[in-house]
């Protein structure tokens, strides 16, 4: 089973050095997309744009997924 890498991004980059075994593509979508869903939760910032970043690498080091979120709320 393939190895992926992910690396993280809300403002301070955090790498992944273990990496997650998965059986395809579509559960690293699935992955990056839940990530990025628990970062925004724990980290975002009300009154302001949140933007995150999530980057999969296979094992040899090459990117094979990018995933952006963001959000932005206004008060009226």
């Amino acid at each position: 089973m393939p190895r992926y890498f992910v690396t993280t991004s809300d403002g301070v980059m955090v790498q992944d050095g273990e990496g997650t075994e998965l059986p395809d593509l579509d559960a690293l979508e699935k992955l990056l997309r839940q990530t990025l869903a628990a970062i925004m939760s724990d980290e975002g910032k009300p009154g302001s744009r949140n933007e995150f970043r999530a980057d999969a690498a296979d094992e040899r080091g090459e990117r094979v997924m990018t995933a952006r979120m963001s959000l932005s709320v206004s008060r009226l």
